[in-house]
């Protein structure tokens, strides 16, 4: 018996075309606020230790769209900088925790007081893992803009569950989106590819206990 095959690129194009089509309306609706925050954190660089590269336009919206469509409680960031990303995440789940953590640059990235959102500046993704995991937090979402390493699985291990989305930045060529990928890698884990025809750079390793084959797709 032959079994039915589907390539990762086929997928990746389902998977980006269902998360446009349930969140375009939401999407649509905060675009002003979401090109407004960017531009408003943009300012922040003049505050920063290490300056680096900030996410391309396109990079922001599947951010934005990846947390609308999956409505996590909970998030963890590693790579913080200016904010672009993490407000995006805000605006996208105004009621989740963030915690993200910055390893260079100790700047307060919210405009306005946040008691949801917790920062850790000049602090490694190994500290901030292994802090939420002496707390016992569990996190729905992980959005990496840092390249992991092996001092990183013991904590992170902890504080992921068996639902966690891992949204990787930079996945081209040797980036460290794909350092990451790889090192997440595994039997119960399906790689989703940036976007096609863009500069986008965003890929998701993608639990497979939330893919669901259905009858009727909810609206």
């Amino acid at each position: 018996m032959n079994s039915l095959q589907i390539g990762r690129k086929r997928f990746s194009r389902w998977f980006w075309k269902i998360v446009d089509t349930k969140t375009e309306s939401a999407y649509l609706a905060e675009f002003e606020d979401l090109s407004a925050m960017q531009e408003h954190q943009q300012a922040l660089r003049l505050k920063a230790d290490y300056k680096t590269g900030s996410l391309e336009e396109q990079d922001v919206e599947d951010v934005y769209r990846l947390t609308k469509f999956f409505d996590p409680a909970v998030i963890a960031e590693v790579g913080t900088f200016i904010g672009v990303s993490t407000l995006a995440m805000r605006l996208a789940a105004p009621n989740a925790v963030i915690h993200t953590c910055d390893v260079s640059n100790e700047i307060d990235i919210s405009p306005i007081e946040d008691d949801l959102l917790f920062q850790y500046p000049k602090k490694t993704s190994v500290e901030m893992f292994r802090t939420l995991a002496d707390k016992g937090v569990k996190v729905d979402l992980i959005y990496l803009d840092g390249r992991l390493s092996q001092d990183d699985f013991e904590p992170l291990t902890k504080i992921a569950h068996e639902k966690t989305v891992f949204v990787l930045d930079d996945f081209e060529g040797i980036e460290k989106g794909v350092n990451n990928a790889m090192m997440l890698e595994g039997s119960g884990r399906l790689l989703i590819y940036p976007r096609t025809f863009t500069k986008a750079k965003t890929a998701i390793s993608l639990p497979l206990s939330l893919v669901q084959i259905v009858p009727q797709e909810a609206t």
